[in-house]
């Protein structure tokens, strides 16, 4: 794959005041993961726009919606590839300018994409290995984003297991990523961008891995909060936008 199609476009994140950890709407104890998780089976994850636009953060919501959808063993159609980059330039005001993860979401919940619905989301702490294992067994996928150098998008190109070392991720970052974390197992988390599954391992996931986000998606059976107290949560989310 070469270069140029590798986009960009998560700008810096941001835990909205008032929003708590994952961790905090647990009703009891969170319930423990399985030791492995396989990736759902999609047929073609897509660019989805990601090798021209740097709508990553919208890409990966849609792959989000399709890992959940798989997971729980539905059958739903998803946008087209252009309608995600229409969907994302509405969003930005026909600016090619990314977008800041939690602002997206919040957008989501609000108004809706395509006729698929957030129910909830809350910010997951990236080096909480347990509740992130959580989330991608519980709501099919988290939604987490990166911070990019050049020389780990050099090593990048033609899909190899990412086990980028700290020589790699020194230098200075080219932009931020967004992708999805779709599945794990002891050696490796599997992530989904540029249309593709990728193998990060551990190490690594704890070097580059900005923020994290768990999605209560209307994929889920409505009001199942998986172990979270989901009316807490809820109301939360609403004080932010009142």
């Amino acid at each position: 794959m070469p270069a140029a199609r590798f986009r960009l476009g998560r700008l810096p994140g941001k835990i909205p005041v008032g929003l708590r950890d994952l961790t905090f709407y647990a009703a009891g104890a969170l319930p423990a993961a399985p030791p492995s998780v396989a990736v759902p089976h999609v047929a073609d994850w897509g660019m989805l726009g990601n090798d021209t636009w740097g709508d990553c953060g919208v890409a990966g919501f849609q792959h989000n919606l399709e890992s959940a959808s798989a997971a729980a063993g539905e059958s739903e159609a998803f946008p087209t590839a252009d309608q995600v980059v229409s969907y994302y330039l509405d969003y930005t005001g026909g600016q090619d300018s990314g977008v800041v993860l939690s602002d997206f979401l919040a957008h989501v919940k609000q108004d809706g994409f395509y006729g698929h619905t957030v129910q909830a989301y809350a910010p997951v702490s990236v080096s909480d290995v347990n509740t992130l294992r959580f989330a991608i067994d519980a709501y099919g996928a988290s939604y987490v984003g990166i911070t990019v150098t050049q020389a780990m998008m050099d090593a990048a190109q033609g899909n190899p297991p990412w086990t980028w070392t700290l020589d790699d991720m020194q230098g200075d970052p080219i932009g931020g990523h967004c992708i999805i974390l779709a599945g794990y197992d002891s050696n490796w988390l599997y992530g989904i961008t540029w249309g593709a599954v990728v193998e990060i391992a551990w190490p690594a996931w704890h070097q580059m891995g900005d923020e994290a986000w768990a999605i209560l998606s209307g994929e889920l059976a409505r009001g199942d909060g998986r172990g979270i107290d989901l009316a807490a949560l809820q109301a939360d989310l609403s004080r932010l936008t009142t």
